[in-house]
């Protein structure tokens, strides 16, 4: 299975169960960006990020690579979106004020990336991309989550994920970089089910159905039906989301 094929694979679940990106990350890309015609949300899946620029921008284009993610996007009348690849895309030189790539550089040719930035990026223009941790419930409930499902499926975790995993420490973006001060978050109450229909949006739990033929986040239904005491009950879920940004020089 490869990293298209795992994200096209239930798509309509992905759009449903991904939690949003917070507020005030928007505002933040809104204040560095001297001007806000244009963005461009990259790799956009069913469009989360692409929704929270348009509040911002006047016009957002936002592309995915799969088709079944792009059929299962937020409509909006500021957003444009296409399928296109990261690394090569048909927009005019120099057209964007905003790129966004949120939790998905990992998976792109880098270097080709960085040079299609290069090209459609206006000077002064930002390159921001994001990823986020490991999620928090409860320390009960943690415990019992990483030895029943993240030690399972540690060895089903794509060499992409990893640069993910180190939250992003490795990756140098062109230009200068912009030294971020703010912290981010994002949260949610969400119930047992909702949580269990997040984890089963990994492209490591899929792959590990797809090998073994089995769903590994059943086995760790059953360990948290008995902790969470009320299923419907909901329960706050917090990620630490870790940003990077530069701006493209004018000459």
């Amino acid at each position: 299975m490869n990293n298209i094929q795992s994200f096209s694979l239930n798509s309509e679940q992905y759009a449903k169960h991904r939690p949003q990106y917070p507020d005030e990350l928007f505002l933040f890309l809104s204040e560095i960006s001297e001007h806000h015609e244009r963005a461009w949300d990259c790799a956009t899946g069913n469009g989360q990020a692409a929704i929270s620029s348009a509040e911002y921008f006047s016009h957002v284009e936002a592309t995915d690579v799969s088709v079944e993610q792009i059929q299962n996007c937020i409509t909006h009348p500021k957003i444009n979106y296409s399928v296109s690849p990261a690394e090569h895309t048909p927009f005019k030189n120099q057209s964007f004020d905003l790129i966004t790539v949120a939790l998905a550089i990992h998976w792109f040719d880098q270097e080709k990336f960085f040079q299609e930035v290069e090209r459609v990026l206006k000077p002064k223009g930002i390159l921001a991309v994001w990823g986020y941790g490991r999620l928090e419930v409860e320390p009960e409930i943690d415990e019992v989550t990483t030895k029943n499902l993240l030690e399972p499926i540690e060895q089903f975790w794509a060499s992409g994920n990893h640069q993910l995993r180190n939250r992003y420490r490795d990756l140098v973006l062109p230009f200068d970089e912009i030294n971020i001060q703010k912290t981010f978050s994002m949260k949610v109450e969400w119930n047992l089910q909702q949580l269990l229909g997040y984890y089963r949006t990994w492209s490591a739990v899929k792959r590990y159905a797809a090998e073994l033929g089995n769903d590994p986040v059943e086995q760790l239904e059953l360990k948290l039906q008995t902790i969470w005491n009320e299923p419907d009950k909901t329960k706050l879920v917090q990620w630490p989301l870790f940003l990077k940004a530069s701006r493209k020089p004018t000459s």
